[in-house]
């Protein structure tokens, strides 16, 4: 009796070579467990079938029929993950969205890569979708014995096309926000590059995360400043709240330079400082002025 068929399109030589390495693994991990299994995998023009058949009566009284489905369900899942998911998060991309410039269309792939955890099976994300894989994959075996790969991600893997759809949704905002960060530190640059000093330094204490400490040229606390003539668009109510009264105050008072004290100057709070007053700032570490401070914090 046959126990299953799968077929899958691999899309070079190279592809249906791992793919068949991944079969031949599951193979000596059934042979292990069944010998009387008669277990086939063939390649012809990078279709590869595999194939199994078990004649022995004695084998249909237990549960090892759905420990045969279950392996090669991990199997076909493992290969999906590894070979086919790019592609399929490419073809979202496509035919949902409209970026046509190459370079943003890699940017949202590898973005996507990143979420996806390719080939990291400790990944959380990677387990929920090889889940998904593994029991729909089972079930349309447990159905019907006879599979084409392709098919089962056309038509039986709506809740792993899902998280897919998302995972490039998510990639998409990401990009947009970051393209729109850009745009308007770019601007805040331009208005900068053009203002003229009114003060001749601010201290900017690091304090940790966003949170900024605004000082005078005798280390005192300046006033935050409302919106004075500079539209400051908040890109994150939350996140970016700080940095945005901060970005205000400093247009406002136009310091002709800006010493920034931290601990963390990999902070993206003090690269977009750093980003939209450029030649202006300093980066400080340690000084005098600020080693009380971080002493007092233990940050020092």
């Amino acid at each position: 009796m046959e126990l299953f068929s799968i077929a899958a399109q691999t899309s070079n030589p190279q592809e249906a070579e791992r793919y068949s390495r991944m079969v031949s693994e599951a193979n000596q991990d059934l042979h292990k467990k069944y010998k009387s299994l008669s277990i086939s995998c063939t390649v012809h023009e990078n279709v590869v079938l595999w194939g199994c058949r078990e004649d022995d009566p004695r084998f249909f009284k237990g549960n090892h029929l759905q420990q045969v489905y279950e392996t090669a369900a991990r199997t076909v899942a493992k290969y999906i993950l590894q070979d086919k998911e790019q592609r399929l998060v490419e073809k979202i991309l496509e035919e949902e969205f409209d970026f046509p410039d190459p370079e943003e269309h890699e940017q949202i792939l590898k973005q996507c890569r990143m979420i996806l955890g390719q080939n990291q099976e400790l990944n959380e994300s990677w387990n929920r979708r090889s889940d998904m894989l593994v029991q729909g994959l089972q079930q349309c075996l447990t159905e019907r014995p006879l599979l084409h790969v392709d098919g089962f991600l056309t038509f039986r893997s709506r809740a792993y096309a899902n998280e897919l759809k998302e995972i490039v949704e998510y990639a998409v905002d990401e990009f947009l926000m970051d393209r729109q960060y850009e745009e308007f530190v770019g601007m805040l640059k331009y208005f900068v590059y053009f203002q003229q000093p009114q003060v001749p330094l601010v201290h900017v204490i690091h304090k940790g995360g966003q949170e900024l400490l605004l000082l005078d040229e005798d280390l005192n606390p300046l006033e935050y400043r409302a919106d004075e003539g500079v539209v400051v668009e908040r890109l994150d109510q939350q996140d970016l709240q700080m940095e945005d009264a901060v970005v205000t105050t400093l247009i406002s008072v136009s310091p002709a330079k800006i010493v920034i004290h931290t601990r963390e100057p990999h902070m993206a709070v003090i690269r977009t400082l750093t980003q939209i007053f450029e030649q202006r700032v300093e980066i400080c570490r340690y000084c005098p002025d600020c080693h009380a401070y971080f002493r007092e914090t233990g940050k020092l």
